[in-house]
């Protein structure tokens, strides 16, 4: 008779904490896991640096939110990402709570002219960070579900339908950023799940022309409405300086400038750790955050930007290498979505600070300031994990307990 295999996961099995340690170990992607806290390390030190003397920021909660991050990163691992597959209604049922929830009343909380906060519980957080995973496993969900049939215009619009509404949603905020994020998302996942390329590439230049299309007409559509329609005003002063540094000095070109002055300041290696004047003298506006790569560039200099782009660099050769050894097209489809959203993130925060790409505060992974943040990124590396430990037939049959029945 043939042979059933049973199958026990890891969730299922009791360990011992020691045991549990070993079996970590054991199951752990290593070079990921070095490359991880090398990282988050570097990190909390330029966070550190950054928010010494701050009334604003606390490096206290930053530290708290990575702590929270490793639990959550765990709990994610142990979960079996296929699991989501089955859930696409309630993940877009969540992912557009998520969108929603800043414009809720009582809950919706406004910082800095964007309405991308909630409070509960004495809390504040970004609900626009969670949403960016969910999306991600949604689309994937979806992609996979009709992988194989996005050459037919149908299938292909219900997935570019939904990303828009998201999209839509998260640009009433309005917070552009997260926005352009939600894109790279969309077509990483919509490229890698073999989406017609001509369509995808229509579909990206549509959106390029609307959002050219709203900055143009949005002055004579406030004039006439009385009210900012499309875009806020330092979204738009954030556009006129990328094309113009000398508008706006005492604003959003200030910052900018005293980002260049920050970095050029560093030369080859730096000032030394926590010696940068930019942040430490208050000249760079919201260092911990949105310019925290300037920190870096100044205190460790060009060696210590290039460092820092070379982690980067062996977090994707890590996390491709798990991709192409997966043999379940959603969990390879989650990861493509993970490496699209955290590449765009990387090339955007990095432009913006040079300016080559407009201001638009997005935060750098693993290393700006912002618990939600953290979260959203230690939420990802589980989600990888879960990948590397059940999505890889050799990995599955060698660390899943499979005995005979």
């Amino acid at each position: 008779m043939p042979v059933t295999p049973r199958i026990e996961t890891q969730a299922q099995s009791t360990l011992s904490p020691r045991r549990g340690f070993k079996r970590i170990v054991e199951i752990a992607n290593i070079p990921l896991m070095i490359v991880m806290i090398v990282l988050v390390s570097f990190g909390l030190l330029v966070v550190w640096s950054a928010t010494q003397g701050s009334e604003k920021y606390s490096f206290s909660h930053q530290l708290s939110g990575v702590f929270i991050g490793l639990a959550f990163m765990l709990l994610i691992w142990r979960l079996d990402y296929r699991r989501f597959a089955l859930l696409t209604v309630p993940l877009l049922i969540l992912d557009i709570v998520l969108v929603l929830m800043p414009h809720m009343p009582v809950i919706g909380v406004t910082i800095n002219g964007a309405s991308s906060w909630v409070s509960l519980f004495g809390f504040q957080f970004q609900p626009g960070e969670l949403a960016k995973i969910v999306t991600i496993l949604f689309l994937a969900a979806l992609v996979s579900k009709y992988r194989g049939r996005l050459d037919s215009g149908k299938e292909y619009l219900k997935v570019v339908g939904v990303l828009l509404v998201l999209l839509l949603g998260i640009m009433s905020q309005p917070d552009m950023g997260t926005g352009l994020v939600f894109v790279a998302i969309g077509a990483a996942i919509l490229f890698s799940g073999g989406a017609n390329r001509k369509w995808l590439l229509i579909t990206i230049l549509v959106i390029f022309i609307v959002l050219v299309v709203a900055f143009l007409a949005d002055p004579l559509l406030d004039q006439a409405i009385g009210h900012d329609v499309f875009l806020k005003e330092y979204q738009k002063n954030r556009l006129l300086v990328f094309l113009n540094e000398d508008l706006d000095p005492s604003g959003v070109s200030y910052n900018l400038k005293q980002a260049k002055i920050a970095i050029g300041s560093g030369g080859l290696i730096g000032k030394g750790f926590n010696n940068a004047t930019q942040s430490g003298l208050g000249f760079l506006p919201e260092a911990p955050t949105d310019f925290v790569f300037c920190v870096l560039a100044e205190e460790f200099g060009f060696v210590g930007s290039v460092g820092l782009l070379t982690l980067y660099g062996l977090l994707f050769y890590v996390v491709f290498r798990i991709a192409l050894r997966t043999v379940d097209p959603f969990g390879s489809l989650v990861i493509m979505g993970i490496v699209g959203m955290w590449a765009f993130q990387i090339l955007q925060n990095i432009g913006m600070t040079c300016g080559l790409m407009p201001i638009t505060g997005i935060p750098l992974p693993f290393i700006s300031y912002g618990s939600s943040f953290m979260l959203a990124n230690f939420i990802a590396l589980g989600l990888i994990l879960s990948v590397w430990t059940n999505g890889s037939g050799k990995v599955s049959r060698q660390h899943l307990n499979i005995k005979d029945a």
